[in-house]
């Protein structure tokens, strides 16, 4: 047996707790309590956008079961695959239809176009004003509202099918950060990006489902604390919040950071919890996130402190 030999800082223990406060809506039979829970209340409620857990949220446990189960598939010889991966994160995450049973792989655009087509009376029906699209698509899934995300990008994601196929042509796998970059590179002579409604936030969560499905290699705790740094998001927002870092911190000091509550976590968390939550970097930076989100949507840090300590 190996004995601990450090100190848990009250950041680290923060997010540990955290994790395991929020580890009861992980078992099929959890049922919410009206009363003093709010935290879990909060996250239960809206589970695409506030759980820890991104495997297990909703949406994508779908694409998980769906668009990613066969990794052969990717980016399949018609470019479906990738077709898939956008219109799951640039269109259909967090919508009714993502999270429904009907959530499915589209082999053609012919084959959406029939199935919007044949479901366009459940579409309205999920919808008090009758609106369709809102089925499909909902525009403040990542928090911000995107005006843009609509179904109309379907055909466009269809057209650029064969992209990635182009780009990434060599037998070894291309790295995360070649993979985001091109994801946000802009069109030469346009003032537009290459994929629409495709941002720094959206390619980060591409780049993560990648990896999850294993398509890209899983990065090191430094690694993904180096990207973490670098696009200055929710993370490094929710690591600043907690005080592992601060805004003047370098590169080197987040990355540091982050690998040290990765391993701290890991050595905390028991293997059975860490199975339960499917635990890697790519999750705790999730984590981080919607920690720093919680708290800019009516949950204070001290409420959270209270709770979990």
């Amino acid at each position: 047996m190996i004995l601990n030999i450090y100190k848990l800082s009250k950041a680290q223990r923060t997010v540990l707790q955290y994790l395991r406060h929020l580890r009861p809506l992980l078992s099929p039979s959890f049922v919410p309590r009206p009363t003093s829970e709010k935290i879990i209340d909060k996250v239960f409620h809206d589970l695409d956008l506030y759980s820890p857990f991104r495997q297990h949220a909703p949406s994508l446990a779908n694409a998980i079961h769906k668009i990613y189960a066969n990794v052969n598939e990717f980016p399949g010889k018609n470019g479906a695959g990738f077709f898939n991966v956008l219109a799951f994160r640039g269109v259909f995450f967090g919508s009714p239809f993502a999270q429904s049973n009907r959530y499915r792989w589209f082999h053609t655009f012919d084959d959406w176009e029939r199935f919007y087509m044949e479901g366009k009376e459940i579409a309205k029906n999920h919808d008090s004003d009758g609106d369709e699209e809102r089925y499909y698509v909902k525009r403040n899934c990542y928090g911000q509202a995107q005006m843009e995300r609509s179904t109309k990008l379907l055909s466009k994601y269809w057209n650029q099918r064969l992209l990635w196929s182009m780009k990434f042509n060599e037998p070894t796998k291309p790295s995360i950060s070649e993979v985001h970059k091109w994801l946000t590179s802009s069109v030469i002579g346009e003032n537009t990006t290459l994929f629409r409604n495709i941002g720094n936030l959206t390619a980060l969560l591409i780049c993560g489902d990648l990896i999850e499905a294993g398509i890209l290699e899983m990065p090191t705790a430094l690694e993904w604390g180096g990207l973490i740094y670098s696009l200055r998001m929710g993370a490094k927002d929710g690591m600043n919040l907690l005080g592992l870092t601060s805004q003047k911190s370098s590169k080197s000091e987040v990355s540091q950071a982050f690998a040290s509550l990765d391993a701290a976590l890991q050595c905390e968390l028991e293997e059975e919890e860490k199975a339960t939550m499917n635990y890697n970097v790519i999750m705790l930076e999730h984590a981080l996130c919607k920690i720093k989100r919680l708290t800019s949507r009516g949950v204070a840090l001290k409420e959270i402190y209270a709770q979990i300590l």
